[in-house]
């Protein structure tokens, strides 16, 4: 569950209510003198996102009072291959916009029915010898984030309960993600996609620590943690 495309759905969700107002195989894993083998940490990870359940929190934007985006996420399926240093992760985000009391949709108004409720299936690929850094963040300040870089940094959103997102980055965008998304009553629209930024989100900081150090010692049993030299 890598996220970054859920986070995308949840943000044009906020965007949308502003309106209104060949690589080959990989290397074998490096040798290490201490710690859990690779198979163990690949095991703990996938054990930790199995065992995540449901989590959500509620969502609302500074310029847009009474209105609240609810966020389910829940981990569907999670396999970690130590031999090949992947990741496999299918997440299920489902969003649904509560309207402010009073309020009703007028027809050819921005929103519809159809807009309230968006569902998004994501299957994400993560080559361990591919990451380069390991960070935890808040995933309310990740959000807040790319509002600022959209050039809406005036557009402010607070999480509540908060979350915790175990955040990869790579200097190319070598994430790669299926995603089904399915608004309302409309036909799944599929899309492929890759990023430069991956992770997956948690309820609590500590597991989201543990989990990070898990990835950490992951990336560096495969070889990644290094940069690629820039060539000017």
């Amino acid at each position: 569950m890598k996220m970054n495309c859920w986070l995308t759905s949840v943000f044009a969700f906020g965007l949308a209510l502003a309106a209104m107002g060949q690589q080959g195989p990989p290397p074998p894993a490096k040798a290490t003198d201490s710690g859990p083998t690779l198979a163990a940490t690949m095991q703990f990870i996938q054990e930790k996102l199995s065992q995540q359940g449901q989590l959500g929190w509620a969502e609302t934007i500074s310029n847009q009072p009474g209105w609240t985006v609810h966020v389910l996420a829940n981990v569907a399926d999670v396999m970690a291959d130590p031999a090949a240093c992947t990741l496999y992760v299918t997440g299920i985000i489902d969003a649904t916009i509560d309207l402010p009391k009073g309020r009703v949709l007028k027809p050819g108004g921005p929103l519809t029915v159809d807009d309230l409720h968006t569902r998004v299936v994501e299957t994400d690929t993560t080559s361990f010898k591919q990451v380069e850094k390991v960070t935890v963040e808040k995933q309310e300040d990740i959000e807040n984030q790319m509002r600022a870089e959209a050039a809406h940094p005036e557009i402010r959103v607070t999480l509540t309960p908060p979350a915790f997102f175990v955040k990869l980055w790579t200097s190319t965008a070598v994430f790669s993600s299926h995603t089904s998304t399915t608004k309302g009553k409309h036909e799944p629209v599929e899309k492929d996609s890759t990023s430069k930024v991956g992770g997956v989100t948690f309820r609590d900081e500590d597991t989201a620590n543990h989990v990070a150090k898990a990835m950490t010692h992951a990336m560096e049993l495969c070889g990644g943690g290094k940069t690629p030299k820039e060539l000017f």
